[in-house]
């Protein structure tokens, strides 16, 4: 009995050791998920800049799930980010739109309401809805929001501060020094039609001339903006095909001057490059957004950097290298907040968004077929006036005319009433006509200038001055008669 009971104890502590030691042996079995958290993003940005805000998302990600994610990107221009999410129509290879514009996001709501997931990020009450006139959220919302401002953006031009020195020339401050003859062929900008912050530049500094008018004399700012591009563009050495391509061209010194969007010209001051940056005494904030892609196999990844990008810490990631969308972000020197540095921000008061959203399209064709097709024969031409300018001939009727033709706005749309009543659907019969017009007024300019210049050579040998020489002339053959007749009297 005893024996039975001695073998019962020894088979149940055994039992107890097995279950123990299998229990141990269960728990030391790492897991492993069979899909790992992953996220794909779609973006204009500079790598640099990118890979910076994504590193500290990551980091963020694992301090809030406690796990990792990967992050892999695809990178385009603003405008082929838009062009690809059109393509994808609701069937995205990336998870997350990632800047871009305001106007492309806005335009893929109104026009595509379904490419763009609807979702309230967590800090939203934290985001102020507009500043300086812009959206900083999704206006056109039911419940959710389907985009976000994740950072602001604001436009101006840098300058290399060697190669002004060099070439003896003060470094610019206002958009009206860019028309000074001493930058003549100093100066590189994008063409509006290959980038969509330099057509938001054009209508920038259009709304600047017309805030100085006054909204009442809008016609007049408006015609008095495009003489200064026309101006401008007389000074501009060469247009560019990527607005990436400004900033590389001024540190590298081609040119001295780019008018370019604010972080271009940050990512060379923080590289370490000698340059200068200005906004010109006039500019606006525009929102440069955020979007979940509709369709997005990782949606709970896209909400996670939806939340991420737009809150304090994430726009303090964002403030090392473009501004921030909160007033309670901190931007890293260069960079701008504006609200922190409001003093130095010198937004347009009386911006008119909508006014800037309905001339978008049609002044970025208007400059690209007037002006950037016919470059050439508007450098030629300014070179000329700048010459009439030296020989102060202001009040010959030849130079005058030469400034009237360089000037002159294409009778298509030279009033700020037509530019606004230009349907999109007009845009492809009016390339053509803009360009004849910037063709044959800019060769007219040239025309009368060349006269105005041959009259003022002739001039020097006009009979004037012929009298002049034959007065004298006459003077000293008196006086070598009257020495003589001096002489023999003597």
């Amino acid at each position: 009995m005893i024996v039975k009971e001695k073998k019962r104890l020894l088979l149940t502590i055994s039992l107890l050791l097995f279950l123990l030691a299998g229990a141990n042996i269960f728990t030391t079995i790492p897991v492993v998920k069979a899909d790992p958290d992953s996220l794909i993003i779609l973006h204009p940005h500079s790598s640099g800049f990118a890979n910076d805000v994504i590193e500290d998302f990551q980091e963020w990600y694992e301090d809030t799930y406690s796990e990792t994610i990967s992050v892999s990107t695809i990178m385009k221009s603003s405008g082929a980010c838009y062009s690809t999410v059109e393509a994808w129509a609701g069937s995205p290879e990336a998870d997350v739109w990632w800047g871009g514009g305001e106007y492309y996001f806005k335009k893929a709501v109104r026009s595509y309401n379904l490419f763009l997931e609807a979702y309230n990020v967590t800090d939203d009450a934290n985001i102020v809805d507009e500043f300086g006139g812009w959206d900083l959220k999704d206006p056109d919302f039911v419940t959710e929001r389907r985009w976000y401002a994740a950072a602001l953006s604001s436009f101006g031009f840098m300058w290399n501060k060697e190669y002004l020195t060099a070439n003896n020339l003060p470094e610019p401050e206002t958009w009206e020094d860019l028309t000074k003859p001493i930058y003549k062929g100093h100066i590189t900008m994008c063409d509006p039609a290959k980038s969509g912050s330099t057509t938001a530049t054009v209508l920038i500094v259009i709304q600047h001339f017309i805030s100085q008018a006054g909204w009442d004399e809008a016609e007049s700012g408006y015609e008095e903006a495009w003489e200064y591009w026309a101006n401008v563009t007389g000074n501009v050495g060469l247009f560019l095909q990527s607005s990436h391509a400004v900033p590389l061209y001024v540190v590298r010194g081609d040119y001295g001057i780019g008018i370019t969007i604010d972080y271009y010209a940050w990512e060379q001051e923080i590289a370490g490059m000698d340059v200068g940056f200005a906004l010109g005494g006039g500019t606006t904030i525009s929102a440069d957004p955020v979007a979940i892609l509709n369709g997005t196999a990782r949606l709970p990844q896209a909400k996670a950097f939806m939340d991420y990008i737009t809150s304090k810490r994430g726009q303090e990631a964002v403030g090392k290298g473009r501004m921030p969308i909160r007033e309670d972000a901190a931007a890293t020197a260069p960079i701008l907040s504006a609200w922190l540095n409001a003093t130095s921000v010198p937004v347009i008061e009386d911006f008119n968004v909508t006014a800037y959203n309905v001339m978008y399209s049609n002044v970025r064709e208007m400059f690209a077929n007037w002006l950037t097709k016919n470059h050439g024969a508007a450098k030629s031409a300014y070179g000329k006036i700048l010459e009439c300018e030296d020989l102060e001939l202001w009040d010959d009727e030849d130079y005058q005319a030469a400034v009237s033709n360089y000037t002159a706005l294409p009778d298509v749309s030279d009033t700020y009433a037509e530019i606004l009543a230009i349907e999109s659907d007009d845009l492809i019969d009016l390339a053509g006509p803009w360009e004849t017009w910037g063709a044959t007024h800019f060769a007219s300019a040239a025309t009368s200038a060349d006269a105005a210049i041959a009259e003022a050579g002739n001039g020097e040998e006009s009979p004037p001055d012929n009298r002049v020489y034959i007065y004298a002339g006459v003077v000293i053959v008196i006086a070598v008669a009257a020495a003589y007749l001096f002489l023999r009297r003597r």
